[in-house]
């Protein structure tokens, strides 16, 4: 019996499309290994969580969860921790990339985020939600602060990779490929 193909799922965040920043490139590199999508969800006008929920289950609906792995930035990161938190079946890997829980500070973004981080979420359904949880961040990044981003991954218990000088870890940072995800990646489903 042939083992069910993996399926990665690729969020972007606010004012995001599925051709920025690292994202085609990680498609292209995934895309040997199952099945990659990366739909582009309606921002900034329309954003909100239950549309991009309504995406995300539609993106998903063929996939076994304990086969797929979510990979989201900035708002996509708080995005696909939501996901976990509400799957009844454990998700293989979850990888936010500058994660973050709360305002922010910018009252560009921030009411843009708010229905992705309010109410509060349940740490533990989505330590639950995911056999694995490996955050990212720059130590410098000009949105998202490092301590935000820690605050996430120390609420899960999980590791946090912090690039130096990574910015926000976006085209504008001067990121269109993000090795160390990738290694990541590879080492938890364990891909050569």
């Amino acid at each position: 019996m042939m083992p069910t193909p993996l399926t990665f799922l690729i969020v972007h965040g606010a004012y995001g499309h599925p051709e920025g920043n690292w994202f085609p490139w990680l498609k292209q590199a995934l895309q040997a290994y199952g099945n990659v999508v990366i739909p582009q969800f309606p921002t900034p006008e329309g954003q909100n969580l239950d549309a991009w929920r309504a995406i995300a289950h539609r993106a998903l609906a063929k996939s076994v969860p304990h086969e797929t792995v979510l990979i989201g930035h900035s708002s996509g990161a708080i995005f696909v921790l939501r996901l976990a938190e509400e799957t009844p079946q454990p998700f293989k890997a979850v990888f936010p990339v500058c994660p973050f829980a709360r305002d922010l500070g910018n009252a560009t973004f921030d009411p843009l985020n708010a229905t992705f981080y309010t109410p509060a979420p349940d740490w533990k359904a989505i330590k639950r939600g995911a056999e694995k949880i490996i955050g990212f961040a720059g130590d410098n990044d000009p949105y998202v602060p490092l301590s935000t981003s820690r605050a996430v991954t120390d609420a899960l218990d999980a590791e946090l990779i912090v690039i130096e000088k990574g910015g926000h870890l976006n085209a504008e940072s001067g990121y269109r490929a993000l090795p160390l995800l990738l290694k990541e990646i590879r080492n938890i489903v364990g891909m050569p």
